[in-house]
């Protein structure tokens, strides 16, 4: 049975829903561990996870159908590109185990005449506004769309790396491993707006150096950013990493401009960050690292970009409009949710993510969230696993 059916299978088995995946030989690093004869953790907590959807929405039919699509997502993807569909899987799951105290709400269309204000408005674009989720509260709701953390450095690079081992194998009969140094502290920006464009580039010069039986390359991209690649002719490859939470805190400090097409003027805005190794090797999971490295993050995106009256425009694409400021981006994001799925590393589902909840002191549509304003909807026995709740009180200088 190939990946692609055995996944077929599992959203009937599970949903009683029949998806049709075209491509019957695709396979990536999420569905391939769903096919081995021995289940690993990631496999059982994955399968897991979709039981507990579907009890979940089993009265909404409607939900169920957007859900099991997701999965079929997953099967669609080539390489990395099942971060997304599966991201949202992630943060359902996540919430969906305190809507005790809420309800929620899957894959919302907000019409657009309803929020003239909203960035996405100002910025140009038309009919709806697609949102994923809907934490209904007491007195108020919050918007969270979901976007999957992966390194954008090493997706641009992936696909190079590949070709070039591939052709290493087919035309030089050598088989190689090529992997690159410290792309932690690399800009966001810098790397999103230009690297793309040198993909080729990097290629001929990889495969001449493969050719050249060269086992380290040094590439400097037009921009003046400097990427170390290491070769082996073998089955092993070892890179050097150097991580610093603050470093990457400043590289990645723009990154939350590019969903500017996600927040709304009249209801609270979250962004939901998912990160699985998986598809994100760049953060550590060692010691205090992630914690550091979120709410750095987070502390910049709210409080350093709130100073910024440069055009949006300036470091994200997604902006047509120069009159949107970064400052303006910055002040409609209530708040940024980052959740680590361990579901490779754990077998307890009490201990399957570890979750950091910060919130925008300097946030406008609304009265600002704070800890206390949210805190008491998240408390059962799954809380430990929401490992830092911050609305920066007192670190907004």
């Amino acid at each position: 049975m190939t990946d692609i059916e055995n996944l077929e299978k599992i959203i009937t088995q599970v949903f009683g829903i029949s998806k049709s995946i075209k491509n019957r030989g695709n396979t990536n690093s999420c569905i391939s561990p769903l096919n081995r004869e021995n289940q690993n953790l990631f496999a059982r907590n994955f399968i897991s996870r979709l039981y507990r959807l579907n009890e979940k929405f089993s009265g909404d039919s409607s939900a169920l159908n957007d859900i099991a699509e997701r999965v079929k997502n997953i099967g669609e993807a080539k390489n990395a590109g099942w971060a997304g569909p599966y991201s949202e899987l992630v943060a359902l799951d996540f919430y969906s185990q305190f809507s005790e105290f809420f309800s929620l709400s899957y894959i919302n269309q907000l019409p657009i005449k309803n929020h003239p204000e909203s960035i996405p408005a100002l910025n140009g674009q038309k009919e709806v506004i697609d949102i994923d989720l809907c934490l209904f509260l007491r007195n108020d709701k919050i918007f969270t769309d979901v976007k999957s953390f992966n390194c954008i450095h090493q997706n641009i690079l992936d696909e190079v790396i590949e070709a070039v081992e591939e052709y290493s194998l087919v035309t030089l009969g050598k088989s190689v491993m090529i992997g690159v140094d410290n792309l932690s502290s690399l800009d966001y920006t810098e790397v999103k707006s230009h690297l793309g464009y040198e993909k080729r580039r990097i290629y001929h010069s990889l495969a001449a150096a493969v050719s050249k039986n060269q086992r380290m390359l040094m590439y400097v991209s037009k921009t003046g950013i400097v990427f170390t690649f290491r070769i082996e002719y073998s089955d092993s490859i070892s890179t050097v990493r150097e991580y610093s939470p603050f470093a990457m805190a400043e590289a990645y400090k723009y990154k939350f401009l590019d969903y500017g097409s996600k927040l709304i003027d009249s209801e609270y805005s979250v962004i939901t960050m998912v990160k699985n190794p998986y598809f994100n090797e760049e953060t550590v999971d060692f010691g205090d690292f992630n914690n550091l490295f979120y709410r750095s993050l987070a502390r910049r995106t709210f409080i350093e970009l709130n100073r910024m009256k440069q055009p949006a425009s300036l470091f994200s694409s997604s902006y047509t409009k120069e009159k949107i400021l970064v400052k303006d981006v910055s002040k409609n994001l209530a708040g940024i949710i980052f959740i680590d799925d361990e579901s490779h590393l754990v077998s307890d589902e009490d201990k399957l993510y570890s979750a950091y909840f910060y919130l925008n002191p300097n946030y406008v549509n609304k009265k600002p969230l704070t800890i206390r304003m949210l805190e008491k909807y998240f408390r059962n026995e799954r809380e430990s696993q929401i490992k830092d709740f911050d609305d920066f009180k007192w670190d907004n200088y």
